[in-house]
């Protein structure tokens, strides 16, 4: 089928249940650069999952940068992984609730202090009395405590450069976040806020079944979680690694990072920030954790470290440097939520030997943000 939009010819083509789209440029005086090849899956809402493409399968078309789940939910989607999220998953992850008890997730939002990263400023909160009444001003960077990164937050790039940045679908570039008053919101974490995102959380105790096997380890090291060991702790936990989550979940795993870090004396806190090798514990950036978390078909990843991946990050990936961050969030369109507060989470979940529950997560609703505090709870 050819269709005229624009400037453009489209010739639509059906192959494998994957829809290629390229565009043939008409003659005109002035000649135009090479169009871009765009693919996507051929889905529909009431069975979302007919042509899933398997981790082998990713990218859909060679130009796609590393893993890129480009067009798996239509070229103009800017939800991504959030996809996965739908009213059937909502209303299973109600049987979640049984005890009626909630819990917070989420840090206070000067914790840590000073900032892990040091480019970062802290969290300034002025208060404001007026006649009758006080209100109180909050100057934050969204990344400096418990916090979802959004869409915008980190791209592909081959060498650092925003000249290379790529981010999901490959819907904006680096000069359309900074556009003049902002003027492009494409990406922007507003879509999560008015998605709205609840349903059925797993929590997986990393740091607890090390704990039971009485082996040390050291959050401030660049310690790599890897897929197998996830599942072992899935095993230890009583789930089976096949099939513990379902399309939908919001995946976390704890490495006890908050709790050294709240163990440590003031001073220690201060310093760690500046130390010129500094790095953290996190998951392994390899192949084996790309394919573990894109078989699962989560909405979310979570963690209470750093960068839910081993810091500093990168590692060579298919003959690139990437940073999980990198296909994750501009590939996958997966959002990340870092430095979650889960050490009561996974005190219940001992308690009552279940480690699903029903959460919710409401980021700011700031049009072309780029991240925010979640506002996280988990409900047993």
């Amino acid at each position: 089928m050819t269709f005229m939009l624009r400037n453009f010819l489209f010739t639509t083509t059906i192959i494998l249940g994957y829809s290629t789209v390229i565009l043939h440029p008409q003659v005109r005086a002035t000649p135009i650069p090479p169009p871009k090849v765009l693919v996507s899956r051929a889905f529909n809402s009431s069975d979302p999952y007919a042509n899933w493409p398997t981790y082998d399968e990713l990218p859909l078309h060679p130009s796609f940068p590393t893993k890129a789940a480009w067009g798996v939910w239509g070229p103009d989607d800017e939800f991504g992984a959030l996809n996965h999220i739908r009213p059937a998953t909502i209303r299973a992850a109600k049987d979640e609730i049984k005890e009626g008890i909630a819990i917070n997730l989420n840090l206070e939002l000067d914790i840590p202090n000073p900032p892990l990263v040091p480019t970062r400023p802290a969290i300034v909160h002025a208060f404001i009395p007026f006649e009758g009444y006080q209100d109180d001003v909050l100057t934050l960077n969204t990344q400096v405590s418990t916090q979802f990164d959004g869409l915008r937050h980190y791209p592909y790039s081959t060498n650092g450069s925003r000249d290379t940045y790529q981010f999901y679908n490959d819907l904006i570039t680096f000069d359309d976040i900074f556009s003049p008053g902002a003027s492009v919101k494409t990406l922007g974490i507003q879509n999560a806020a008015q998605k709205g995102i609840a349903g059925r959380g797993v929590l997986l105790d990393w740091a607890g079944w090390k704990e039971s096997r009485n082996e040390t380890f050291d959050v401030f090291s660049p310690t790599a979680i890897t897929a197998s060991e996830l599942d072992q702790v899935a095993i230890w936990q009583g789930l089976d690694p096949s099939n513990f989550t379902k399309p939908g979940d919001w995946l976390i795993f704890r490495t006890a990072f908050i709790k050294q870090y709240l163990a440590l004396p003031i001073s220690e806190q201060e310093q760690l920030p500046f130390k010129a090798d500094a790095a953290y514990i996190g998951l392994e950036a390899s192949e084996d954790t790309l394919r573990w978390v894109w078989e699962k078909k989560i909405s979310m990843l979570g963690s209470d470290n750093l960068a839910v991946e081993k810091f500093p990050v990168g590692a060579v990936i298919l003959g690139h440097t990437r940073a999980l961050h990198e296909i994750f969030i501009s590939g996958w369109g997966q959002s990340l939520v870092e430095l979650l507060n889960l050490e009561a989470l996974a005190e219940k979940c001992h308690e009552l030997n279940r480690f699903s529950f029903f959460f919710t997560l409401q980021d700011l609703n700031v049009a072309g943000g780029i991240a925010s505090p979640p506002n996280a709870m988990a409900i047993f």
